[in-house]
């Protein structure tokens, strides 16, 4: 399989990234390995993950760092896997205090090292953003950690542009190597705002992708297959009310057409039509799924060999009202 390079880095990374949200919870910790194995037989190396994902439910915390940690020592394939993770989310009792600051950080850091039995992360990412709180802080935090050996590379996600270009801005006047990635809710699908519950939750839109365009900053998209609502709509399946808030509108019928028809052109699953997209931009753009099945995973795969031509790209793009 192809890799690519994250610019400003040296992480060659497979160009579909693998969601683990659901390790070792609703998701078992054998299927979960299961699922690894599967990734990595099929060329992937680019693994997601969070401190806090698995919180919400009740028990032993950072369930899936812990699973991967397990699976990492296991098979011994460390040197042979990028490992994102992300920090500095408010704790599931209470989200509304915001972590953003140093002590959370390492904190964070030194739990998610231990859970994955590795030294250090190759990407780490704070998974929120406090605007109350001055970017300097945060940054020289991530740049000690650097330092220190912990993370290879660091970036954020669910920033705001603002945001991120102060953060850039302010790792150049240091002269520290600052954001690297961004990591954000974007998929081929338009998403209405008002159906998303948490607002601290950042989307791809206009400024944002041109800010990319521009600088090649590398994106994660995450939630990138828009919980399957091209697919569902294509089985005809009853959409949760939870998806059909978010995704159930106008421009998504366009799309869904437009979909349909190139997937039909390329005897492609539309899934894979989906993620290729993300995968054709004009900076480095890795989609991350997770799965609930083995099926699953092996049809995503096949979108990292995809390929569509520029036309087809621009077409899908021009569909989109939001980016």
């Amino acid at each position: 399989m192809k890799r690519v390079l994250l610019n400003n880095t040296d992480l060659y990374v497979s160009p579909l990234s693998i969601g683990t949200v659901n390790y070792g919870s609703s998701i078992d910790s054998k299927d979960a390995k299961a699922q690894l194995d599967r990734f990595v037989e099929l060329g992937g190396n680019f693994i997601d993950t969070a401190h806090v994902y698995g919180d919400w439910v009740p028990g032993p915390r950072g369930r899936s760092e812990k699973v991967i940690g397990e699976w990492l020592k296991e098979t011994g394939l460390r040197k042979d896997v990028v490992i994102s993770t992300k920090g500095a989310h408010p704790d599931i009792s209470d989200t509304s205090i915001s972590r953003v600051n140093p002590e959370a950080i390492e904190k964070d850091l030194n739990e998610s090292l231990e859970r994955l039995n590795t030294d250090y992360t190759d990407l780490y990412f704070l998974h929120r953003d406090n605007p109350d709180v001055p970017v300097g802080e945060v940054l020289d935090a991530l740049e000690e950690a650097r330092i220190a050996g912990k993370i290879r590379y660091y970036g954020c996600s669910n920033w705001a542009l603002s945001r991120i270009i102060e953060a850039i801005e302010y790792a150049r006047k240091q002269n520290i190597s600052g954001f690297v990635c961004n990591q954000l809710m974007w998929s081929l699908a338009d998403v209405n705002y008002n159906g998303i519950e948490d607002k601290t939750l950042v989307l791809m839109d206009r400024d944002t992708y041109e800010y990319h365009k521009k600088t090649g900053l590398n994106a994660m998209a995450y939630t990138a297959a828009a919980k399957g609502y091209f697919s569902k709509l294509q089985r005809g399946e009853l959409l949760s009310q939870k998806i059909s808030s978010r995704y159930d509108i106008p421009s998504n019928k366009k799309i869904f057409d437009e979909l349909v028809k190139t997937a039909n052109q390329l005897n492609a699953e539309i899934i894979q039509v989906e993620l290729a997209f993300l995968m054709h931009q004009d900076f480095p753009s890795i989609p991350i799924v997770s799965f609930s099945s083995m099926e699953q995973l092996e049809q995503a795969m096949k979108s990292c060999e995809l390929k569509l031509d520029e036309n087809t790209v621009n077409k899908l793009r021009s569909m989109k009202i939001y980016m």
